[in-house]
């Protein structure tokens, strides 16, 4: 039980801490690397499609697709913050695991947007804090739901 909980609490400061190393690049690095995704994306596509694309789909392809890729990694490593803030709650047996998991994120991700105030380039946007909280909120919410059931389950056993 011991080690769950100190592996539980390490992987949610990794997950901090991958968080931050993300907002502390400048605008440039941080879009080069969403950049570098819709470029792989596209090129997996092409070979799905089997279809050869020019340098101007190329181009449109990756400005079109960068804000989705931004915004869908935002969502995606606060879920994971999310659950695994959860599970180490709970791990700990603390009450209303639920709502403090979803406070946790949210206050993080305020600080995480404070934060970004003061690297190069970057700006602090409310929006990205408010698809931060959702990635964590559907992460929580579905654990959340397994557990409820897992818990319905053994009362009815």
């Amino acid at each position: 039980m011991k080690r769950k909980r100190i592996l539980l609490s390490v992987l949610v400061f990794l997950c901090m801490a991958t968080i931050f190393f993300f907002s502390n690049q400048n605008a440039k690095t941080s879009q080069g690397l969403s950049d570098e995704v819709a470029k792989k994306t596209l090129e997996i596509k092409s070979e799905i499609l089997k279809k050869e694309t020019t340098m101007q789909e190329k181009e449109d392809y990756i400005v079109n697709t960068r804000t989705l890729i931004r915004k869908g990694a935002h969502f995606i490593i606060y879920l994971l913050l999310g659950v695994l803030v959860f599970l180490t709650l709970k791990n700990y047996q603390v009450k209303h695991a639920f709502l403090y998991s979803i406070l946790f994120c949210f206050f993080y991700a305020c600080t995480d947007e404070f934060h970004q105030l003061f690297v190069n380039e970057r700006t602090a946007r409310f929006f990205d804090v408010f698809i931060d909280t959702s990635g964590a909120s559907v992460g929580v919410l579905f654990l959340d739901i397994l557990d409820k059931k897992k818990s319905k389950a053994k009362i009815s056993s």
